[in-house]
């Protein structure tokens, strides 16, 4: 009888802790929300997994009920001959055919919905097209891209997309394997070198949409962030247009000190189109062959990966972040600069006066975002 209770309540707390770990474990946290799907994509991808859950709820609160039956009413009792054997049971046909049709028939239907929608969710629309390439520590994104394989615009940790329109990713590595994932748009796509994975996101509302690479790829995975800015057509045309346009070199004192500063220590890995482009078309001083482009670095929201915001809540520009970044970035994001992985430190190389004007030239690059305050 004791033993029987023992049972019963240690089966009750187990239950009632995994029901406490899935509630948890459900929960989103942070700006990344895969409970609140906005793009028709994740909503498709959204309406499975809740179809799945409910599916796997109801199994599992049968399963529960059958075994707290089975613990009450096979429990050993005061009266009981503790010599008697059980009455021998070779088995029951009607319970294993129905243990066993059940399953396969949820899972057939399962499949029967969810095998075309895969298929779906991999097709490629008829919308523009940006190149997406996985990198360590972050994503870049390339615009109308030539037969050559050179954008016309290219842009980092922000992919900037008109609203209501359903783009076409072509997603693709430079160094290991990544994933691809904003999980209000749709769901993940790998990243593999030498390979090219289609995936499509849209949103019907303007807005920014935050993700993450979701495939252990180094020592900073949990650093590779990216965001999706949704802009009205309008906007997103004004963007365009100032994407296609080349820098130009500084009038004032201190960015043009920083402009000469930028030229010799920064050109082996980033790029600024019009001023600063032999690290261009993958020769960047680093494994993946790439850093991020810079000509217009403050139309951007984020930078280091999306690690860091650009901007403050009030609109200005996060120059304490981004000064810091530029002094030791490896304090900031982990990486391995000595093997051609991430930013090097310039603590050693920089002087105080000469991180001032390196940052304030690289606040000309570029006018502010369109959804950023002023």
């Amino acid at each position: 009888m004791a033993t029987g209770r023992h049972v019963l309540r240690r089966t009750v707390r187990c239950s009632g802790l995994a029901a406490l770990i899935a509630a948890l474990a459900s929960c989103a946290t942070g700006r990344i929300d895969p409970t609140d799907p906005i793009g028709e994509n994740a909503k498709q991808i959204d309406g499975l997994m809740r179809l799945s859950g409910y599916m796997a709820t109801v199994v599992g609160i049968f399963v529960a009920i059958a075994v707290v039956t089975v613990i009450v009413k096979f429990r050993a009792r005061p009266d009981d001959d503790p010599n008697e054997v059980p009455k021998q049971v070779h088995g029951n046909k009607k319970a294993e055919l129905t243990w066993t049709l059940i399953p396969t028939l949820m899972m057939v239907f399962l499949a029967v919905i969810t095998v075309p929608a895969v298929f779906d969710l991999s097709g490629k629309g008829d919308g523009r097209t940006i190149k997406v390439e996985g990198q360590q520590w972050w994503w870049q994104f390339g615009y109308d891209v030539d037969e050559d394989g050179t954008p016309d615009i290219v842009t980092a940790n922000d992919i900037v997309i008109p609203v209501g329109e359903e783009v076409n990713l072509e997603i693709h590595s430079n160094d290991v394997i990544h994933s691809f994932w904003i999980p209000q748009l749709n769901g993940k796509k790998d990243a593999v070198p030498g390979r090219i994975h289609h995936w499509r996101i849209s949103s019907p509302v303007t807005g920014i949409f935050y993700g993450e690479c979701t495939e252990f790829c180094g020592l900073s995975h949990a650093n590779m962030q990216m965001r999706a800015v949704v802009l009205e057509q309008e906007d997103y045309d004004a963007w365009v247009q100032e994407q296609l346009q080349p820098a130009t070199i500084p009038t004032d004192a201190a960015a043009q000190r920083g402009y000469e500063l930028f030229g010799r220590h920064c050109v082996s890995c980033h790029v600024v189109n019009g001023l600063y482009e032999s690290a261009t078309n993958g020769n960047a001083n680093l494994t993946s062959g790439y850093a991020p482009n810079l000509t217009h670095l403050m139309t951007r929201t984020s930078f280091a990966g999306s690690v860091f915001e650009l901007y403050n809540d009030n609109g200005s520009v996060n120059i304490a972040d981004l000064r810091e970044w530029v002094r030791d970035a490896p304090t900031l994001k982990p990486a391995r600069a000595d093997n051609r992985q991430g930013m090097i430190s310039f603590a050693e190389i920089l002087n105080e006066s000469d991180l001032d004007d390196l940052v304030t030239y690289l606040t000309t690059l570029g006018g502010r975002p369109p959804l950023m305050p002023s």
